[in-house]
């Protein structure tokens, strides 16, 4: 979880204050500009209030606003999730999590939290091997895992795809560190949106928040992103259920092929994501 916390640490501290110092000075030549007037400028009388125009006070405030709060809300809920023990301790609770329909209803509901909020999901889906077994664990991981992701990918569109657009539009020509690199995986998601997603899930290496905000905040539609992060999990859902259902059922055979299937998992994704890359 580090990188996840230092990329939206950088974000936080470095991208957004650097924003909101740089927006008034824009607001304020506005200004300055509509005062003089086209007169004193010699400009013609549509461009003297043209860049006023360009950056709406509403807009400004917005793609302000909204990338801090997705962010402090994000950042709050995962020191919130692993800090206080329920969540833990409730997908540790298998009697509870058995008990009908209500049990069901109580692991999906805290692993679309966990999930959304970019916890491992791996634990969660070693948790449901354990209590439901292979079929129904992996079944409910994934329903977890799918809803999870497309909270946090609506959250993420809601909060940064305006800031994104509207900054990546201002920062073109000299482009920094961090837009450069959004730039890469905005362009591959554009072409790829389906194939880049799906590769990615498969890879053992990354964060699938960064995903879920990436693919938030760069206009992929809604349909390949839930598909695609419902077949792409799927390998690593059923590995880690396997782990889990083997632990509890004490088959060290299902522990092996989990293994196996984690490798050929993992070289699958990075074969397809140089195939991608190179197109």
């Amino acid at each position: 979880m580090l990188p996840v916390y230092r990329a939206l640490a950088t974000v936080s501290k470095e991208v957004l204050p650097r924003l909101m110092r740089e927006t008034p000075m824009r607001k304020q030549t506005g200004s300055h500009e509509r005062n003089v007037g086209p007169a004193s400028s010699g400009a013609p009388e549509g461009a003297a209030t043209g860049e006023a125009k360009a950056v709406p006070d509403g807009m400004s405030r917005a793609s302000l606003l909204r990338p801090a709060l997705m962010l402090a809300v994000l950042v709050a809920g995962m020191l919130l999730l692993r800090e206080v023990p329920g969540v833990h301790a409730l997908l540790g609770d298998t009697v509870r999590l058995r008990q009908g329909v209500g049990g069901r209803l109580l692991f999906c509901l805290a692993g679309a939290v966990w999930c959304l909020f970019g916890l491992p999901r791996q634990l969660l889906c070693f948790a449901a091997g354990v209590t439901y077994g292979l079929v129904e664990g992996t079944a409910l991981a994934t329903l977890c895992t799918v809803t999870g992701s497309v909270g946090c990918f609506f959250w993420a569109r809601w909060g940064g795809r305006e800031w994104v657009r509207l900054h990546m539009e201002r920062k073109q020509e000299t482009p920094g560190f961090l837009l450069r690199h959004l730039g890469r995986v905005t362009a591959m998601l554009q072409r790829h949106p389906f194939e880049a997603i799906v590769i990615l899930r498969l890879l053992p290496v990354g964060s699938s928040l960064l995903l879920n905000l990436f693919a938030g905040v760069t206009g992929v539609a809604f349909a390949p992103f839930a598909a695609a992060t419902l077949v792409g999990s799927l390998p690593q859902t059923v590995i880690f259920v396997l782990l889990g259902s083997g632990a509890q059922f004490g088959g060290m055979g299902r522990a092996v092929t989990a293994i196996i299937l984690f490798i050929v998992s993992g070289w699958v994704g990075y074969r397809l994501l140089r195939r991608v890359v190179r197109e």
